[in-house]
C-alpha cells in the first residue's frame, strides 16, 4: 500500500504534467493514458498513478480529515479546536478540487457516523446514526494494574460528545464566545462491562437521546476494539447555563435544532 496526495491536473506535455496540490504546482510523470487537464488525480513519488471520481475524492478527503485532526491533537490542540482546524483545511482543499463545502462536510460527518477507522462491528443497541470517535487508552488514565480508571470513561465520553458537536458546527467555543453559554454535565449514570487496558483501542459511540428547552441527554457506548467487548455504557444529562454557572438558560433555537438532528433511538446495549 502507498500513500499519495490529491491534486488537480492542470497541464500536460507528453508524459509530463503539472498538478496543483494545496496551492502549489508540481511537475509529475503521468502514468495514465486517459488523463486530461481538469482531472483530480492521485500523485505518489512524482508520478500520477490514479484518476479519481467525485466519490473517491470525498473518501480520500475524509481520511485526510482524520489525519489532520490527529496531527493537531498531537501538537497540543484540544479535540474541538483540532476538529475545527482540520475541517477548515479539508473545506479549503475540497474547494481547490471543485468540491462544494456542504459535500465535504457531509462526507466528514458520514465517515464518522459510519464508524470508519477501526472497522469493528457495531455493538448491539448502538443506532446506525450514532457518531463515533476512535481513541487509545493512555498511561495517565490507568491505575497501577494499567487498567483504565472508571472516571476516565466519563471524560472520554464527554470528549466524544464535544467532537460530535464540533462536527455539526456548534462546538463549545462557539457556545461560549457567540452565545455566552455553556452546557455542563449535571448527572451521569454509567455501567462498566469489561476492563480497558493501556494502549487498548477504543471506539466511542455517542448519540443524543433527548433535547429539552434547557437540557440535553446523550448516551455513549465505549467498545474495546482490542478485546472485542463493550467496556462501558454511559449516559450524561447536561443543562445550558451562562458561563459563570449562575443560572440556567434556554438552549438557543439553532443549537436546539442541531441537537435534535442528532437524536437517535436505541434498543439498549
Amino acid at each position: 500500500m502507498c500513500w499519495g496526495v490529491l491534486g488537480k491536473l492542470v497541464r500536460m506535455e507528453g508524459v509530463e504534467g503539472e498538478v496543483e496540490v494545496g496551492g502549489t504546482t508540481i511537475r509529475a510523470l503521468v502514468a495514465l493514458e486517459d488523463a486530461k487537464p481538469g482531472d483530480v488525480v492521485l500523485v505518489h513519488a512524482g508520478v500520477v498513478i490514479e484518476k479519481l471520481d467525485r466519490e473517491r475524492v470525498l473518501e480520500n478527503l475524509a481520511v485526510y480529515y482524520d489525519l489532520a485532526k490527529y496531527h493537531y491533537v498531537f501538537n497540543g490542540e484540544s479535540e474541538e479546536e483540532a476538529a475545527r482546524r482540520a475541517r477548515e483545511d479539508m473545506v479549503r482543499l475540497a474547494g481547490e478540487l471543485g468540491i462544494p463545502e456542504d459535500e465535504m462536510l457531509r462526507a466528514i460527518r458520514e465517515a464518522g457516523e459510519g464508524g470508519a477507522g477501526l472497522g469493528e462491528p457495531r455493538p448491539e443497541g448502538v443506532p446506525e446514526t450514532a457518531f463515533s470517535m476512535d481513541y487509545m487508552v493512555q498511561l495517565a488514565e490507568t491505575d497501577y494494574l494499567q487498567v483504565m480508571h472508571y472516571t476516565n470513561y466519563v471524560r472520554v465520553c464527554e470528549r466524544a460528545f464535544m467532537v460530535m458537536l464540533a462536527s455539526a458546527g456548534i462546538g463549545y467555543s462557539r457556545l461560549i464566545h457567540e452565545y455566552g453559554l455553556f452546557i455542563p454535565t449535571v448527572e451521569v449514570s454509567a455501567k462498566l462491562r469489561a476492563p480497558s487496558r493501556l494502549d487498548n483501542r477504543l471506539k466511542v459511540y455517542v448519540w443524543v437521546e433527548e433535547v429539552g428547552r434547557k437540557h440535553v441527554k446523550y448516551r455513549c457506548v465505549v467498545y474495546n476494539a482490542t478485546s472485542g467487548r463493550v467496556a462501558a455504557d454511559v449516559t450524561h444529562v447536561a443543562v445550558c447555563t451562562d458561563t459563570a454557572l449562575t443560572s440556567s438558560h434556554e438552549i438557543p433555537e439553532d443549537v436546539r435544532n442541531a441537537l435534535r438532528s442528532m437524536v437517535s433511538a436505541s434498543g439498549g446495549a
